[in-house]
Order: C-alpha cells, then sequence, then structure tokens
C-alpha cells in the first residue's frame, strides 16, 4: 500500500494543485489537469496498488480553489467508493 500526504497548505491555485498531485502521486506525462482526467489516473493507479491519500490544511486547500476543491473531494470519495482500494484521511 502506498501512503501520501497533500499539503492543502501549500496550494494556491489550480496550478499549485495539479504540480503537488503530479508529484506526490507521480502522475503519467498524458494526464490532463482536469478532474475526469484524474479520476480515470487514479483509477489505473489503484488497480495496480491501494492508496492511502491524507490531505493536510483541506480547509486551506478548500478556499483557495473554492467549488473546485469541494469537486475535486467528491470525485475522491467516488473514487473510493468505486474502487474500494482508496482511504482518503483530511486533518
Amino acid at each position: 500500500m502506498r501512503y501520501v500526504i497533500l499539503n492543502g497548505a501549500a496550494i494556491t491555485d489550480r496550478k499549485t494543485f495539479y504540480d503537488a498531485l503530479e508529484a506526490h502521486l507521480e502522475l503519467p506525462d498524458y494526464f490532463g489537469r482536469n478532474l475526469d482526467a484524474l479520476h480515470d489516473v487514479l483509477g489505473d493507479l489503484l488497480a495496480a496498488q491501494p492508496l492511502t491519500l491524507e490531505i493536510v490544511g483541506t480547509e486551506t486547500l478548500l478556499r483557495s480553489l473554492g467549488r473546485y476543491g469541494e469537486a475535486f473531494l467528491h470525485m475522491l470519495d467516488d473514487a473510493a467508493k468505486e474502487s474500494g482500494r482508496l482511504t482518503l484521511a483530511f486533518r
């Protein structure tokens, strides 16, 4: 199992959001930097290995990204339910 910590306090906009995801999750070069593409790539990653994703500074992430941040959390919840191989933790 893989364990990744995403620092929401370091995310100020969509660019830094996707930069952090690409660095921490080691996303493929063809990743399209949108939530639909993230959902698809995450599904591939989870098929290969279970993942625990801890988001530290969740409130800061949500303030920085607004509705996009809410959509991200919703997408993560969907991915966790679909795969059964994604564990989420929020601080």
